[in-house]
């Protein structure tokens, strides 16, 4: 009862300072246009293209978006996070314009992939702003529940996003769906408001060197286990669709991973909102890993006896929310002054190659579903082993340090 009592309490003083509250209407505005774009950009350039020109649409959408992510998230911190964000806003309204007018006028191939490509380059850097605000405006007892809050849409906007976007589509028009997410995307900007410009402070700072915000050899330690972590989870993806599939209970694969993000919702509400003492702070993140290992074994095991499933599904997530809020607080505790956007756009990117390696990772294993499972428990594994690794190296640093 006291432990949830400290979470409720930490969640009612999150939301009374009223920065805090515009952070969450930002949050919440951010995060359900990510969770839309994937099935928006494949049935808009679908409409008069073979599914195989939307994927490749589809990839060059992801791949520049990770590919200029910590540009945006550098001039983000040097110019300011509004301006900067209002500007890509432009650019990428104009590009999801191209891509439907050349999806209207039968362009080519070529056409949709590049106008989806330049879409993902101008994506407003958002989401890693918020979660640079979060850690500049809300107190220190009240950032796990920040973090823990953004972790918990995360995952709800990817399980409402497609949903909505789909229905947009489909019962109006693709580009209905288009103009929510640009819609959102605008008010999201709108509710974070004028913000100083952080590397202001810094100007003679990591924030102006090459590698920015790089220099830090903790961040660079909490890039390895964040690709990691989500490497584990587009497995889990992949090997539970192909565990449905080669089960003929195809139908399956949506609930089982709505399972796994209900589950990770909960989570991030419930444990990673938990307060904990400064002494126990640094084992946080391998508990977690720890806890997050756990639940992919035995999604693995479950799979043995496929009724289990239904309940091993919530879980295996039960830690993942909790894990991700963890990885996103710790990233701007180790990013250097004024840069902190650029860092969690670092983060976002890294983690979008994890993904990827992940998914082929469990798809050369597609014929044997549960060794795709148990490759994801591994990866989680390598994950808690490389964090584990890193906070025993800085323990024994500090020691030498006073001594």
């Amino acid at each position: 009862m006291d432990v949830a009592a400290g979470v409720a309490g930490s969640y009612r003083r999150l939301f009374a300072e009223p920065v805090l509250r515009r952070l969450a209407v930002a949050d919440v505005c951010a995060r359900l246009p990510q969770g839309m774009m994937s099935i928006t950009l494949l049935l808009a350039a679908a409409q008069h293209a073979s599914m195989a020109v939307a994927g490749l649409a589809l990839a060059g959408y992801t791949l520049g978006a990770a590919v200029t992510a910590p540009a945006r998230g550098r001039l983000a911190d040097r110019r300011g996070l509004s301006p900067v964000a209002a500007v890509c806003l432009a650019g990428y309204a104009l590009a999801l314009l191209g891509l439907l007018g050349g999806s209207l006028a039968r362009g080519p191939a070529g056409l949709l992939v590049a106008t989806a490509a330049a879409a993902g380059a101008c994506t407003p850097p958002v989401s890693p702003g918020v979660r640079s605000l979060w850690s500049a405006h809300a107190a220190a007892g009240l950032r796990q529940a920040a973090f823990a809050l953004d972790a918990a849409v995360f995952d709800l906007a990817y399980i409402t996003g497609p949903v909505l976007a789909s229905a947009l589509a489909t019962g109006i028009d693709p580009a209905a769906a288009v103009g929510l997410l640009l819609v959102l995307t605008g008010v999201a900007i709108a509710a974070i408001g004028r913000q100083p410009r952080p590397a202001d402070s810094a100007r003679c700072g990591p924030a102006r060197s090459l590698l920015g915000p790089l220099r830090s050899a903790a961040l660079r330690r909490l890039l390895v286990t964040a690709a990691l972590v989500n490497a584990a989870l587009s497995a889990t993806e992949v090997a539970l669709t192909a565990y449905a599939r080669s089960h003929h209970a195809l139908w399956a694969s949506g609930p089982l991973l709505a399972g796994v993000s209900v589950g990770s919702i909960l989570g991030s509400l419930l444990i990673a909102a938990r307060p904990v003492a400064g002494g126990a702070a640094h084992r946080r993140l391998p508990r977690l890993l720890a806890g997050y290992t756990a639940g992919l074994a035995a999604l693995a095991a479950a799979g043995r006896y496929p009724p289990l499933l239904a309940v091993a599904a919530p879980l295996a997530g039960l830690f993942l929310g909790p894990t991700l809020a963890a990885l996103f607080e710790s990233a701007a505790g180790a990013a250097p002054q004024g840069s902190s956007t650029e860092a969690q756009a670092w983060i976002n990117s890294i983690m979008n190659g994890g993904a990827a390696g992940g998914a082929a990772l469990a798809g050369l294993a597609a014929s044997r579903p549960l060794l795709g499972l148990a490759l994801a428990a591994a990866t989680a594994a390598t994950a808690g082993v490389t964090d584990n690794r890193v906070h025993s190296h800085r323990r024994r640093y500090e020691r030498v340090k006073i001594s």
